[in-house]
């Protein structure tokens, strides 16, 4: 049964301490819920020294963490982000990126860590992560056995990190839960605490199960179709503190200007509600303040793509830094219709045979019905005849291995852009990415 967070933040601040609790879904509330649930349970100067934060932590290691007493007296949480030994076998998406984001920021011990434990999930150990090595799994087996689309860059990635295990004599953190299973058994020490923050988890794993019995699950999870997205409940729960309300329309203006950002969402309803002199923020409040950053409003941008217009592209970006668009909004942007396109490549494979017609009419009379019929089982609506077409169109100008390695591109660009890295150039580099020799 999944708790309320802030019903779990009421008990902590109350005293009533659970030994044990998950936060799982959407990773910009999981993470936030997880923040605020550690500042709760140490709100005093006591939190550097009785505070762990083990990121790619095996539940070996996480329970002589959680078993071993703090320096002083007291209460002690122990905080694992991102825990691979509670993923799913397929279905993290973000598994690779999350092992690569690591490395790059130096964490290079961590980032090893999670590709192995990533890897360790199909049975594979550091002798067979470089892919040159002799019997190391192929790119088709990286999909089939973990749903992991692997690029150019991904390959040197993974034979980078097969050295750096070797040197550094780096093996694969256990992924079997029974140290810390045993631990909760035997009884956690009086006041001791774990957090478990993740975006995805195995509902068969023994300690979602016992974090069910014996402390609090919370559920955080979006949809991730916009027509679904319920945006009421998180801006109720955003502007509580600052005791305002969105008035008529204005949660529909803010659902189709930002879409399902969750991080943006939060933002600007801060914005409002620090602009708006009254309770209620109204929907004109919403039309002059907030931006529109959903796809749909970067048709042009959209266009210089699918036809790897560079300079269109690059002219379309700079006009838009001029106006005050932000770089990581133009790097939403370009991954999303990158996105877009890698699902119209692997349409015009599956309905075409990777040949698309010449002539529209052809396309509407041999290709869309099947088109209609996808978005059919998928309770969807379909596009538009002519503007499936042109996405088609667009995607065809591109190979498969492409679009995959200009996602690994746009990985890079997010992490510079939040690194202080200067916007103008990342967005550049790219684009010249994107696009290609074309």
């Amino acid at each position: 049964m999944s708790a309320d967070i802030e019903d779990v933040l009421d008990e902590a601040k109350a005293g009533k301490v659970h030994p044990l609790y998950l936060l799982w879904g959407e990773e910009y509330l999981v993470r936030r819920g997880a923040d605020e649930l550690v500042k709760v349970l140490l709100p005093d100067a006591s939190a550097g020294l009785n505070f762990a934060v083990l990121d790619a932590g095996s539940p070996r290691e996480v329970a002589q963490e959680l078993a071993t007493l703090p320096l002083f007296p007291g209460r002690k949480v122990v905080l694992v982000r991102d825990p691979e030994f509670l993923a799913p076998k397929k279905g993290r998406g973000d598994a690779l990126g999350k092992a690569r984001e690591a490395w790059k920021a130096g964490k290079r011990k961590e980032g090893a860590r999670r590709l192995l434990a990533l890897a360790a999930r199909a049975g594979w150990g550091v002798d067979q992560l470089d892919p040159g090595a002799s019997g190391a799994p192929s790119v088709e087996q990286w999909k089939d056995e973990l749903n992991v689309e692997l690029a150019e860059a991904d390959l040197a990635f993974l034979k980078e990190v097969a050295t750096f295990c070797r040197e550094e004599r780096i093996t694969a953190p256990e992924g079997d839960a029974s140290a810390l299973l045993e631990l909760f058994q035997k009884g956690v020490p009086p006041g001791h605490a774990l957090v478990l923050a993740a975006s995805e988890v195995d509902a068969k794993n023994p300690l979602v199960k016992l974090a069910a019995d014996k402390g609090r699950v919370v559920e955080r999870k979006v949809a991730a179709r916009h027509k679904d997205f319920e945006l009421e409940p998180l801006a109720e729960e955003f502007l509580r503190p600052f005791k305002k309300k969105l008035g008529k329309g204005a949660a529909e203006q803010l659902k189709e200007r930002i879409g399902g950002n969750v991080r943006l969402l939060q933002s600007e309803l801060e914005k409002l509600a620090t602009y708006s002199e009254g309770p209620t923020i109204e929907a004109a409040d919403v039309a002059l303040l907030v931006a529109h950053t959903r796809e749909e409003e970067f048709f042009e941008l959209s266009e210089a793509l699918q036809n790897r217009n560079l300079k269109a592209a690059l002219d379309y970006t700079l006009d838009a830094m001029g106006q005050g668009v932000h770089g990581l909004q133009l790097l939403g942007a370009v991954a999303s219709i990158t996105r877009g396109m890698l699902e119209n490549h692997e349409r015009l494979e599956k309905f075409a045979g990777g040949s698309l017609p010449r002539s529209f009419p052809d396309f509407k009379a041999r290709v869309f019905p099947k088109v209609e019929e996808e978005a059919k089982a998928a309770k969807g609506k379909a596009p538009h005849p002519y503007a499936a077409f042109l996405a088609m169109q667009g995607a065809a100008r591109y190979k498969r291995r492409e679009l995959l390695d200009a996602l690994v591109a746009c990985a890079d660009a997010d992490l510079a852009l939040k690194s202080s890295a200067s916007s103008k150039l990342v967005i550049e580099r790219l684009l010249w990415t994107v696009c290609g020799s074309a």
